[in-house]
């Protein structure tokens, strides 16, 4: 039987301003992992904190962040709130602290509160915290030492196209995160990578092949996950390029052909991101089945005959 696509639980209530006091949100999945035959649980913890410094043309997170400096003490509360709400996880299971924004930004999550998250979380087989690859430096690297599982830094690469990530609002090259990644492994730091699929300014015919460089340059660097984020529209940005023939949201097809060229990728988990696929992807045909199919490749690690979504003529 088919696992059910993931969704949030525990969601914070949207209409009120996000409170750093209380989590935003937590999910439980399975992920697969390189050296085990059956797939791995992993907790995903959604905290809320200080707003991202960069401004990225195409992200969305902004209304999941404070416009001030996040609390001491917040993050460490909705830690505690996530593993309580949760519940008992199998041993050897991983961990995500996604807040939206950069986990060793001081503005977002203070250094003062590293060594009661550490504790909190220190029974885990692996921790996961997203990052700019600009800010994992030395409190990146001390806060892999405080854990007794492994750390493993989250970065967005988005793309490698060099004339996209340029105007992207991203502030980095794609050698910055070559070189960021390639810091953190000698160190014994994992990396997950995170790859747009349709970016703007990528060409939309181009979309698929440069998702799949993309995600070959990732792991040339480093990573041994990379996910594929199909880039939601909506933001005034996004609306004004698409105005210009200069974004274009991916389709489902374009989604099952990147995760299809890439799912085999030696040494590196590929997945798609399927967190509000539905939505995104609701007119298509079968586009519940064919979002199952997509998961179902992400724990094998290996491609499936497509689904035939042509209509049999009458």
């Amino acid at each position: 039987m088919t696992p059910p696509l993931p969704a949030p639980a525990g969601a914070a209530d949207r209409t009120r301003p996000p409170d750093p006091w209380h989590l935003g949100g937590w999910l439980r999945e399975a992920e697969r992992e390189l050296d085990r035959a059956a797939p791995a649980e992993a907790l995903t913890l959604f905290l809320v904190g200080a707003r991202c410094p960069f401004s990225c043309l195409f992200c969305d997170l902004a209304a999941q962040t404070i416009p001030g400096p996040t609390p001491r003490g917040a993050i460490p509360e909705q830690v505690r709130q996530g593993l309580a709400a949760a519940g008992a996880l199998p041993r050897g299971a991983a961990i995500k602290l996604y807040n939206a924004s950069n986990f060793f930004d001081e503005r977002a999550v203070p250094a003062g509160d590293d060594a009661e998250i550490a504790a909190l979380v220190r029974d885990f087989a692996r921790v996961t915290v997203e990052c700019h690859p600009r800010l994992a430096g030395e409190r990146c690297f001390r806060f892999a030492e405080r854990l007794d599982g492994g750390l493993e830094v989250a970065m967005g690469l988005e793309t490698a196209a060099p004339g996209a990530l340029a105007q992207l609002g991203k502030a980095m090259t794609a050698d910055d995160f070559a070189r960021a990644a390639g810091e953190l492994r000698r160190r014994g730091i994992a990396v997950r990578a995170f790859v747009l699929l349709a970016p703007p300014l990528v060409p939309a015919g181009e979309a698929v092949d440069w998702a799949a460089r993309s995600v070959a340059f990732a792991v040339a660097a480093g990573a041994g996950r990379v996910t594929l984020i199909p880039t939601r529209g909506g933001r005034p940005e996004l609306e004004r390029l698409a105005r210009r023939g200069e974004f274009r949201p991916p389709t489902l097809d374009e989604l099952e052909a990147a995760l299809e060229r890439t799912v085999e990728t030696a040494g590196a988990v590929v997945t798609a991101d399927l967190w509000d696929a539905p939505r995104l992807f609701a007119g298509a045909p079968r586009a519940e089945e064919r979002l199952a199919r997509l998961r179902r490749m992400g724990l094998a690690g290996r491609r499936e005959p497509p689904l035939a979504t042509a209509v049999a003529p009458a």
